[in-house]
C-alpha cells in the first residue's frame, strides 16, 4: 500500500503536466474523438467542459510538430454556439509567430521546420459581453497563405461568472 502511494505521489511531483493536459478533440469530430498527437493545456480545465469565468484571462499552450516548413503561422480561434462561430476578440486571426518556443522554452519565431517540436502560448481575455452559455472552443493554427492548418483541435466549454 504504501509503494503504491509513494509510486503515484512521485509520478505527480515529477510529471505535473500530465494533470494540467486538457482533453481536447479533432476538429470536425463534434467532441467524438480524441486528439492524441498534440498536448493542449488550457488553465485550469481539466474536465471534459472548461469552465471560462467571464473577466478573466485563460492561458493556453499547444504543443505541436509541423508536418511541413512553415513561414508564417496565424491563430483561427473562434466558440461555436448553436452552429454559428463567434470570433474570440483578440486572438483570432492574428499571427502566433511571437507566441512560439522550442520545447525546451527557448523563444523562437518563425519559420518553422517540418518534424521540430514547437510550443504555442497565448491568452484569452473572455470578455463580460460574452453570455453565460455552453461553447465549443475551435482553435487551430495554420499557414495564412496556402491555409494548410499545423493543427486543429475542439474543446467543450462553457462560459461562467
Amino acid at each position: 500500500m504504501f509503494v503504491r502511494l509513494f509510486c503515484w505521489s512521485s509520478l505527480l511531483i515529477l510529471f505535473p503536466q500530465i494533470i494540467e493536459t486538457t482533453i481536447v478533440y479533432k476538429c470536425g469530430t463534434r467532441n467524438r474523438e480524441i486528439l492524441n498527437n498534440v498536448n493542449v493545456t488550457i488553465e485550469n480545465c481539466t474536465t471534459s467542459r472548461c469552465s471560462l469565468k467571464r473577466n478573466s484571462t485563460v492561458h493556453i499552450e499547444i504543443k505541436f510538430k509541423p508536418e511541413f516548413n512553415i513561414r508564417d503561422l496565424i491563430a483561427e480561434v473562434h466558440g461555436i454556439a448553436l452552429n454559428i462561430p463567434i470570433p474570440l476578440l483578440g486572438v483570432d486571426n492574428k499571427s502566433v509567430c511571437n507566441n512560439l518556443y522550442e520545447e525546451n522554452g527557448t523563444n523562437r519565431k518563425c519559420p518553422l521546420l517540418k518534424g521540430s517540436t514547437y510550443v504555442y502560448k497565448d491568452e484569452v481575455y473572455i470578455i463580460e459581453a460574452y453570455p453565460k452559455f455552453k461553447v465549443d472552443i475551435h482553435w487551430s493554427l495554420k499557414d495564412p497563405i496556402s491555409k494548410n492548418v499545423v493543427t486543429c483541435f475542439e474543446a467543450p466549454a462553457k462560459i461562467v461568472d
